[in-house]
């Protein structure tokens, strides 16, 4: 089906789902599964409204009033995501505005206008709008509260309707949890609740792979799963019933997954388009499900975890597989000490606009290595990092490589790293060689056309904005000091080192945030060229 009959669908579906019974109340009183961020609430009251990576500064005005600039700005309004922030802010402008923005929707796209009639954003919005009822319907006439079981009842009955039209995957998974959500929570609607659970079943399955892998291999995308299948599960034991057993499975074969991908602040890992995700919204979900499995430490969803004494590393060891969003991090890290970002990558781009997004997809924005200032195109081949894991009773170690270079520069990146037991000292050895006849006639060809006796290449190590550096005696280190006054100090003896610009792409912030990055740069001569490093916490160099 083409996007004209999708739409035509769902306009023929919000017109005959006016006429069931409608609902009047709920089974039980609801409280809040979502809950956003307050300095985007305090943003949206102010008038600037980020959505869909632009910017809109818009002072006293509707939100239903502005004038959107792409359509993903107008899908993310009419998913009600911006209720979760005013409700985070709590203030009572937030509060009124909450309310005034909501009967405004009504009045405007209640009778099934705007593009907010689809079975996703149905689902999105729904949640939010039974979520935050104590707000919208604080104070409310008995008439205001009739219209408002009745939109709810509207929709509910749209999304039994249209919700197996949604493409498969996260976005009929968003429309099903609502469907579910609504079946659960709405008087006269439970009707709905098991055949639906069967439908959610069988997609929470099809999102997933046997590992509890999403084939885009974001760790955000796999969290919002996630979320969905626990919230839809919390629903369903609220009423007295039980999920169902692909359900559970799904939960559970991703839980281990979503631990292993977490920093020491319970945030998400910055690969492949995917943000830390709303601060405490894993925490909660990871907490109310059953299942207590630990992270899974050897190659969850291709990332490989170390985790020593509060230090924690976590490499991107997965195939970079060219799609319909290509994203490079090849053995690129970050690392977290204790609750607080040390290294990281620049970060979800697509909160920013298409610039930062293209930008935030390279090998450039990610703490990894960059051969000639170039990083590999996905586009021509897949690339498939081989990865080894060792650990001894000192040391744990991971040995990788991979050929995104081999076709442009006739190198491999070798990557070796090692943490110490206590958490204290990492070290590392990135090695760019030419292996065989034909790696090696690239490698003479590149230095030909460039008229040169080397080849190039850097480690990158983005730092967290909240880290302050410092270079050390000679330039020959830098130092850097965390928010909570432990220093790390990172040397290479072989190679020069420079502080550089970068930015921080961070929930919560209109702007990115400015931030550095260390660059340690080398060069390779006959075939081979070695950058070696280290980062050690300040009290072990002074013993």
């Amino acid at each position: 089906m083409g996007i004209f009959g999708y739409n035509w669908g769902n306009l023929i579906a919000v017109k005959r789902s006016k006429f069931s019974w409608p609902t009047r109340r709920f089974t039980f009183e609801p409280e809040p599964y979502s809950i956003g961020l307050p300095e985007c609430g305090k943003h949206i009251t102010n008038g600037f409204f980020l959505f869909g990576g632009h910017l809109v500064e818009a002072q006293n005005t509707s939100i239903w009033d502005i004038e959107c600039p792409s359509l993903d700005f107008e899908q993310e309004l009419h998913g009600f995501g911006w209720l979760d922030h005013l409700a985070a802010d709590g203030s009572a402008k937030a509060r009124n505005l909450a309310k005034q923005w909501f009967w405004e929707w009504m009045e405007r796209f209640g009778g099934g206008l705007g593009p907010g009639w689809c079975p996703q954003l149905t689902g999105r919005r729904i949640i939010r709008v039974i979520n935050h009822s104590q707000i919208l319907l604080f104070n409310e006439s008995v008439k205001k509260q009739k219209a408002y079981f009745k939109i709810l009842g509207h929709q509910a009955n749209f999304l039994s309707r249209r919700s197996k039209a949604e493409k498969p995957g996260l976005k009929r998974l968003e429309a099903l949890t609502g469907l579910i959500f609504c079946a659960s929570i709405l008087k006269g609607k439970k009707h709905f609740l098991r055949s639906n659970m069967k439908k959610l079943a069988r997609e929470s399955m099809r999102c997933i792979n046997k590992n509890g892998d999403v084939i885009s291999r974001n760790p955000e995308e796999l969290m919002h799963i996630f979320i969905m299948l626990s919230w839809a599960a919390r629903a369903i034991i609220e009423v007295k019933g039980k999920p169902l057993k692909n359900h559970l499975l799904a939960i559970e074969l991703i839980a281990p997954n979503l631990r292993a991908l977490r920093l020491g602040n319970g945030g998400l890992v910055h690969f492949h388009g995917g943000g830390r995700g709303i601060p405490g919204r894993l925490d909660q979900a990871l907490s109310e499900v059953s299942i207590r499995l630990p992270a899974r430490m050897g190659g969850a969803m291709g990332y490989h975890r170390i985790s020593n004494n509060g230090t924690i590393l976590i490499m991107d060891g997965g195939a970079q597989i060219p799609k319909n969003e290509p994203s490079f991090s090849a053995l690129s890290f970050e690392l977290s000490i204790g609750h607080e970002e040390l290294i990281v990558n620049t970060g979800p781009g697509m909160l920013f606009g298409s610039h930062w997004l293209n930008s935030s997809r390279t090998l450039y924005a990610h703490s990894g290595v960059c051969v000639d200032e170039t990083v590999p195109s996905v586009g021509r081949t897949d690339v498939v990092p081989k990865f080894e894991r060792k650990e001894s009773s000192d040391v744990v170690k991971l040995n990788s490589s991979h050929d995104g270079f081999a076709l442009t520069h006739g190198v491999l990146h070798y990557r070796k790293i090692e943490m110490n037991r206590k958490g204290s000292v990492i070290s590392g050895k990135d090695t760019i060689l030419a292996e065989g006849v034909s790696h090696c006639g690239i490698f003479d060809g590149w230095l030909k056309r460039k008229n040169t006796k080397s080849m190039p290449f850097n480690a990158r190590f983005h730092i967290s904005p909240d880290v302050t550096l410092e270079f050390g005696i000679l330039d020959t280190a830098v130092s850097m000091t965390t928010p909570k006054g432990d220093v790390w100090i990172l040397r290479s003896p072989n190679a020069k080192i420079s502080i550089q610009e970068s930015a921080f792409m961070q929930y919560g912030h209109l702007h990115p945030r400015a931030s550095k990055q260390v660059v340690v740069s080398g060069s390779a001569m006959d075939y081979e060229g070695v950058i070696e490093w280290t980062l050690s916490r300040l009290e072990v160099l002074d013993h």
